[in-house]
């Protein structure tokens, strides 16, 4: 699993407040802050006047969108929020011995439209999203690796004196917005495709992954499906999700898998086979290295909650 850094705790002297004590690093684009609290809390409102994106770096959360649907949200997960929308936060676990610590990266809304309008510029013909652009509702994510090498980048120029920090800064920006539009854009497709059987190549993409997660996928098998050239898949993969079709396949089998460990209690060699895997010690090795714990301890954890 992705996780970002931990940063050093605000000391026990200068602990001003015991709910969402900030302390920020202010750029000509964003802003950088850090939020931490240290008591138990229910049903935190929480917004940003511009886009940002929040990740834990320590502690348990539970968040509500618009939708009131409880996420767990963890060391390893970022969320996307556009402006002024609403989140409510609890803080089942927090106290003034184990607080919990959050990033929270506001940029600048003129700063992320000028980017989108660039990427889309760049964006050719054989592609799987129309436009790209920033959703209107907030989005939980897992964190991928280069979200967090950027954000170790941003984390240590804020405490730099580079005279050339602002530059550095708006480069990394850059980036980080192309990074968290793939990662978006993968949850979008895979929304859409949830609700469009075959209406979209990306979404008969998927449709057939799923139908067929049990045995082996072959790449010809996906080309056909989309209507592409070999090269313009592969494109589109990498251009507009930041993943190869290969990752794809086995990011819905341990989608699927988790599932399977979870609502049909199959064991760990039953449910690497049901999904796909040609050993049970594959699937392991991939679950701990993409989870961070093992399928077993996955399961542990679940039922204890």
């Amino acid at each position: 699993m992705n996780k970002l850094d931990l940063v050093p705790l605000i000391p026990m002297d200068q602990v001003s407040t015991l709910v969402e004590q900030r302390r920020a690093f202010h750029f000509k684009s964003c802003d950088l802050s850090i939020y931490e609290t240290r008591k138990e809390v229910t049903d935190f409102p929480l917004s940003f006047d511009g886009f940002t994106i929040t990740s834990m770096l320590k502690g348990t959360k539970q968040v509500r969108f618009s939708d009131l649907i409880d996420r767990e949200y963890l060391p390893g997960n970022t969320i996307i929020t556009p402006s002024y929308a609403k989140l409510n936060i609890d803080f089942p676990e927090a106290s003034f011995e184990k607080p919990t610590q959050c990033t929270a990266l506001t940029i600048d809304n003129d700063f992320i439209k000028k980017q989108v309008h660039e990427f889309n510029d760049l964006l050719d013909k054989d592609r799987f999203i129309d436009s790209w652009r920033i959703v209107d509702h907030p989005i939980l994510m897992y964190n991928n690796e280069e979200l967090v090498n950027i954000h170790k980048k941003i984390f240590r120029l804020s405490h730099s004196n580079d005279p050339f920090k602002e530059i550095h800064i708006n480069l990394l920006l850059k980036e980080l917005v192309l990074c968290v539009l793939k990662m978006q854009n993968i949850i979008m497709l895979n929304n859409d495709a949830a609700h469009n059987t075959n209406s979209a190549p990306f979404a008969a993409i998927m449709n057939y992954i799923r139908l067929n997660i049990h045995s082996e996928i072959q790449i010809d098998d996906l080309l056909k499906i989309s209507s592409m050239s070999k090269s313009s898949f592969y494109r589109a993969f990498v251009n507009e999700l930041g993943i190869s079709p290969y990752q794809m396949i086995i990011n819905e089998r341990l989608k699927i898998g988790k599932k399977l460990l979870i609502n049909e209690k199959l064991s760990v060699k039953e449910t690497a086979y049901a999904v796909g895997f040609s050993s049970a010690n594959y699937f392991i090795r991939l679950f701990k290295k993409y989870e961070g714990i093992t399928p077993k301890q996955f399961v542990h954890k679940q039922f204890k909650l």
